[in-house]
């Protein structure tokens, strides 16, 4: 049994690292705050989030992966919302640096991989997917999402870290 409920997807094609998924719709509480080279701030502002600082005082369950990708020049930080709440009953935030967005159901390429959250890391396993998705004529049509499982004082080499986009 897993100790945090995870985004639940259905692998359509899998080969080696790489994967073609379809998620259902998923809900995000996220933040925006600025870039750094680990793009790993904001993370305070949605634990506060789940930790009660909401409208209804809510508890909400840690969930894996944290999301994050770049949205012009700041950093979008989100937890995935556990799958009993829908977007009329998820706690309101109580911070405007906290926002609920929904991704809408779709097809994404995932490479996983484990290692240090570093930009060359990441850069490293992007163009890997990228080079992919372009050679089997996929269309790339978001940003990069970075999906992290583990917290970050787990050694690099146990982290699951994964990159994903948006296709069709």
């Amino acid at each position: 049994m897993a100790l945090f409920e995870t985004i639940k997807y259905k692998v359509i094609f899998k080969i080696k690292n790489i994967e073609i998924r379809e998620y259902e719709d998923i809900l995000l509480a996220s933040t925006k705050t600025i870039l750094n080279e680990n793009q790993d701030s904001g993370f305070n502002n949605v634990f506060d989030y789940i930790s009660g600082k909401n409208q209804e005082k809510a508890k909400i369950s840690m969930t894996t992966p944290v999301v994050t990708y770049k949205d012009d020049d700041k950093l979008v930080t989100g937890f995935y919302v556990p799958s009993k709440y829908n977007k009329d009953s998820v706690p309101k935030p109580l911070e405007k640096e906290v926002f609920i967005n929904e991704l809408k159901k779709s097809l994404y390429g995932v490479i996983r991989f484990k290692g240090s959250w570093t930009e060359k890391n990441f850069d490293k396993y992007d163009q890997i997917l990228v080079d992919y998705l372009l050679n089997k004529n996929y269309e790339i049509f978001s940003a990069r999402l970075i999906l992290r499982y583990q917290p970050p004082f787990i050694p690099g080499i146990l982290r699951r870290n994964e990159i994903a986009y948006q296709v069709r």
